[in-house]
């Protein structure tokens, strides 16, 4: 009986054996999987950049647009930000964000060279045709969005960045981000939120109404860090 016990023992030996070596040769059949470094992100913006995401909460500050109680609201936002001993000027900083250029950038390549915008607010930019984020962010009137007509023959697409210049208000420069489609636009027409279409308008109000005659370049950059209060998130389906 021990005899016939070891001789079993023995035989199952082998037998694993065979079966491992059977295993690594088809594991050693099958392509390599593809790891990342720890450290590396795939979330890259287009020069290699690893992405930043922001969330200034006021986007882009026009406070004529804001009611007095929103306005009380963001200057409570503000302190709480800031330590009391910091100076007025560390307290200003988000309102001092430049967020227009002057003249496109070299990576910027010309759209179209005749397009007209106009500009909708408030309760008209709630929930984008494109998406928004599946209802956890909302367009406000400070953030730099615009709407385009649907089938606009090589037209700007959903979720992608333009950058409008008028050189009639000493060559501003704007990029926003397509996340609306405009039912009253027809091609080379951009409907934008009014803080995006004071950047671009030569009085710097609203006043203007609808403006001709802009630029519209394909924006060769995503901006990085990216404002979520500004652009929305990066994924639009809702």
């Amino acid at each position: 009986m021990v005899r016939i016990t070891l001789f079993s023992a023995i035989m199952a030996t082998f037998a694993i054996v065979a079966v491992t070596a059977t295993a690594a040769e088809a594991d050693a059949a099958k392509p390599p999987i593809q790891t990342l470094s720890k450290g590396v992100s795939e979330d890259l913006d287009d020069e290699g950049k690893p992405m930043q995401y922001i969330n200034s909460v006021f986007g882009d500050e026009d406070d004529d647009d804001y009611t007095p109680e929103q306005l009380e609201q963001r200057s409570v936002m503000r302190r709480t930000k800031h330590h009391h001993k910091h100076s007025r000027k560390h307290k200003s900083k988000t309102s001092s964000r430049k967020l227009f250029t002057v003249g496109p950038a070299s990576s910027d390549s010309l759209w179209s060279n005749n397009v007209q915008i106009t500009w909708y607010a408030s309760h008209d930019l709630q929930n984008p045709q494109c998406g928004n984020g599946g209802g956890s962010w909302q367009p406000e009137n400070s953030s730099h969005i615009g709407a385009v007509v649907k089938g606009w023959t090589d037209g700007p697409q959903c979720g992608e960045f333009v950058k409008l210049c008028n050189k009639d208000a000493n060559n501003h420069c704007v990029q926003v981000r397509v996340i609306d489609k405009c039912a009253g636009c027809g091609e080379n027409h951009v409907d934008l939120t009014k803080s995006a279409f004071k950047k671009l308008s030569p009085s710097g109000s609203l006043t203007e109404g609808r403006i001709h005659g802009l630029q519209m370049y394909r924006s060769g950059q995503k901006p990085n860090p990216w404002d979520i209060a500004l652009f929305g998130p990066k994924l639009l389906q809702g």
